[in-house]
Formats: structure tokens, C-alpha cells, sequence
């Protein structure tokens, strides 16, 4: 069901990984295809139809709330604006910080305690 309301984010999911070679194989079994970093990196960025996915190969950093699989989004707007309209709406920022592949981030958590990240689309 379409909204009519755009958002302006974009789901990707981040997938911690064990064997990164392996994982990449299995996806591309699935018709995904590595558009960003490569099997000598510790991450790659898939697509997968009119998804993407990502895999690290870094452990989770448990004490960021980071779990084997994190839900990150793409912004279309700036930060700053998204930050000021979830202090409006009363949703807390858990952190504005750098992620060293994805630049400037957003983090907020679902009411279950799930951590989002959030990033600008422009530094994806």
C-alpha cells in the first residue's frame, strides 16, 4: 500500500558477518551484485533488486547497542533538520556522530530499545 507521504529514508540493512567471502557468494547466489568495497575490505555494500544490504565484517560494538543485524537508514534531508524534528516529536537522539564509513550519523532507538542509525544520503 503507497503512501502519500514520502519520508525521505531509505532502509538498509547492516549485516555483521563471520566469513565475509562466503556471505558475499550466498547473496550473489541470490542475485546480488557488490557495488561498493570488495572481498579485501571489511565491508562490501550489495544490491539486491531495489535493495541494499551491507555486510561488515568488524564484530558489533554490544556497548553501541549494535547487534548482528542493524537497521540503518539513508536520509534525504540533512541531519540537522531530521534532529530537530525528532526533538519536536519527542523522540530522543541517542548520539550525532562519525561513522567511519558512513559519515555523519543519527542515533535513535525503536520504544523496544532497537538502535537506528541514520545517515545522510549524500555520504552513502
Amino acid at each position: 500500500m503507497a503512501t502519500s507521504t514520502d519520508p525521505g529514508l531509505l532502509l538498509r540493512p547492516m549485516l555483521h558477518v563471520d566469513d565475509l567471502a562466503a556471505s558475499i557468494a550466498f547473496y550473489r547466489h541470490l542475485g546480488g551484485e557488490v557495488i561498493h568495497g570488495g572481498e579485501d575490505t571489511d565491508w562490501v555494500l550489495m544490491q539486491l533488486g531495489t535493495t541494499q544490504i551491507g555486510l561488515l565484517t568488524r564484530p558489533p560494538d554490544r556497548g553501541r547497542g549494535e547487534d548482528k543485524v542493524e537497521l540503518t537508514f539513508d536520509a534525504s534531508m540533512p541531519l540537522a533538520e531530521l534532529e530537530s524534528q525528532l526533538h519536536r516529536a519527542g523522540v530522543p537522539v541517542d548520539e550525532v556522530g562519525t561513522d567511519r564509513d558512513y559519515g555523519e550519523q543519527l542515533h535513535v532507538r525503536t520504544p523496544e530499545g532497537l538502535l537506528l542509525k541514520i545517515s545522510s544520503r549524500q555520504s552513502a
